[in-house]
């Protein structure tokens, strides 16, 4: 019966730029025909975990790391102290350029069989792992840096003609620069669009012009009859009321009153004429 390996040789990248070896360390996990002896099972259980142990393993080498992936899972949910599986799934997540979920599950590998024999190269595979998420997490930041500095420029050419869309042989969208012709006729119509604008903005500014004098001038017509025209008017119509009034009293008291007394009933009825 095979032994399993005491100690197992994780490739160190050479500086920090450099990618860890993802593949070569999953290329030493090998089948295994024997369960390490601190995980207690009875044998109908332990023949059960080599068999989704050594499938997930097969899986992941043919390329169906998906399904790998749920079995491992599956299996370190239910059997935690199992380092060979659960570091084999941190390593599968890694090489999945899934940094932060495989940092995460060789920490619980350490937690869980913190005395196993694979546990330096656990710890290795964490630190590396750990300095793999840092970089993306950079390169993420300076990318998205980079496109909130680069999107006004980007829009300003697109919306020149500069910059265009076009499509590529698998039929998806993709920016390229427009041929100076293109970039000709689009500055030509930016500039006619640009000379339509002044002239709607011009007119539009004649007409605010226009309407503006013509309340000017309603006011002033407005505040010349009310403050002179008006009255005036008013005068007018009070003088010809008293007229009217006093050819009525003369008519009807021709011969009864004397002048004097029309006077007097003419100041009592007007008293604004005392003087």
């Amino acid at each position: 019966m095979r032994q399993m390996e005491a100690k197992r040789s994780v490739p160190q990248a050479k500086n920090k730029a450099e990618s860890f070896d993802w593949e070569r360390v999953f290329s030493t996990w090998k089948p295994l025909t024997e369960l390490p002896p601190e995980l207690i099972a009875s044998e109908a259980e332990q023949e059960r975990i080599l068999s989704v142990y050594n499938r997930a393993l097969d899986q992941a080498v043919t390329g169906n790391t998906d399904i790998a992936k749920i079995a491992l899972d599956k299996l370190t949910a239910s059997w935690p102290q199992f380092a060979e599986a659960s570091s084999l799934y941190g390593v599968i997540l890694a090489r999945e350029r899934q940094f932060r979920e495989a940092e995460e599950q060789f920490e619980k590998v350490l937690l869980a069989s913190p005395d196993a024999a694979l546990s330096k190269a656990v710890d290795r595979c964490r630190i590396a792992a750990r300095e793999e998420r840092i970089r993306e997490e950079a390169r993420d930041s300076r990318r998205k840096k980079s496109e909130e500095l680069l999107m006004p420029v980007r829009a300003h050419m697109a919306k020149s003609g500069i910059l265009q869309r076009a499509a590529n042989d698998g039929g998806i969208g993709r920016v390229q620069m427009a041929s100076k012709r293109e970039q000709e006729d689009m500055y030509r119509l930016e500039e006619s669009d640009i000379s339509r604008s002044v002239r709607q903005h011009s007119s539009l500014v004649r007409l605010i012009q226009g309407l503006t004098i013509a309340i000017i001038a309603a006011s002033l017509l407005f505040l010349l009859f009310f403050f002179v025209l008006r009255p005036v008017i008013l005068r007018n119509e009070a003088r010809l009321e008293r007229l009217n009034w006093l050819e009525r009293v003369l008519e009807e008291q021709r011969d009864e009153d004397s002048i004097a007394e029309i006077l007097d009933m003419y100041r009592d009825t007007f008293p604004d004429t005392r003087r």
